[in-house]
């Protein structure tokens, strides 16, 4: 597990973060539609997401080649750094912002009451941020 050190949250727009946040599990889901794998990807049992498993490059009439084999290399590097996160806070994310459940049904999932799990929670946001390069600053 990798340590990150988060900037102070007085120099954090978390507003603006989460919208990048959300933007970035959008372009998640497109990019593994176009390489023709389910657009929602799964939560194993060990907490992980599953491992892309990809067809053989076809004739497509909508994406060309160089736009899947791209497309492949993003969905595969998002779910390598995905899988390094800590569980909880995976699990967390990928309920919200793939499945889109409220807090409320997220959050009766999980031994949290609501402040500690909208702390988790913001924890979840700044680390996936962070790691990919989406963090808004004030």
């Amino acid at each position: 597990m990798q340590v990150l050190v988060l900037p102070e949250n007085k120099d954090i727009n978390y507003i603006k973060t989460v919208q990048e946040v959300k933007r970035f599990f959008a372009d998640f889901e497109r990019f593994r539609m176009i390489t023709g794998l389910s657009k929602k990807p799964q939560l194993l049992r060990n907490g992980f997401l599953e491992e892309p498993q990809f067809a053989p490059v076809a004739f497509s009439a909508r994406h060309n080649k160089e736009v899947i084999l791209e497309a492949r290399w993003l969905v595969e590097k998002y779910t390598e750094m995905l899988n390094q996160m800590d569980d909880l806070y995976r699990t967390i994310l990928m309920e919200c912002y793939v499945e889109r459940k409220q807090d409320v049904a997220v959050m009766m999932d999980l031994p949290y009451e609501i402040a500690q799990f909208k702390r988790i929670k913001k924890r979840a946001v700044l680390e996936i941020a962070t790691l990919m390069g989406i963090l808004v600053r004030k």
